[in-house]
């Protein structure tokens, strides 16, 4: 019994490494509902952006006493709610490699 469980606990943390890798080295199918969008990116790191995202369309970069930060721009990645319309801009904040802000627009970002 001892070694079956064992067996069995073994194979399960296999298959959640395994699941966790080909995940973590997908991307993202564009466009991205509006929601779900905000659930997957906010707070992660600038690696599992990029991942995800691949380079952004143009990074913004600023310093202030927060640190560095850089707002990264990609262009029709969300989709406006439940329509298959998608926002014309998406701009990803990020301060010390971490996801702070996020926003979409149809207005060309500044």
């Amino acid at each position: 019994m001892k070694k079956m469980v064992s067996r069995i606990v073994m194979t399960a943390s296999l298959g959640l490494l395994m699941l966790g890798s080909v995940y973590a080295d997908s991307t993202m199918e564009e466009p991205i509902p509006e929601f779900e969008f905000v659930k997957i990116f906010s707070g992660k790191d600038a690696d599992f952006v990029k991942e995800r995202l691949g380079e952004p369309d143009e990074i913004m970069k600023r310093e202030n006493d927060s640190g560095k930060v850089e707002f990264w721009v990609y262009k029709n990645i969300v989709k406006i709610g439940n329509s298959d319309e998608t926002y014309k801009y998406t701009q990803i904040g990020i301060i010390n490699d971490y996801v702070e802000t996020l926003g979409n627009t149809n207005r060309t970002p500044k």
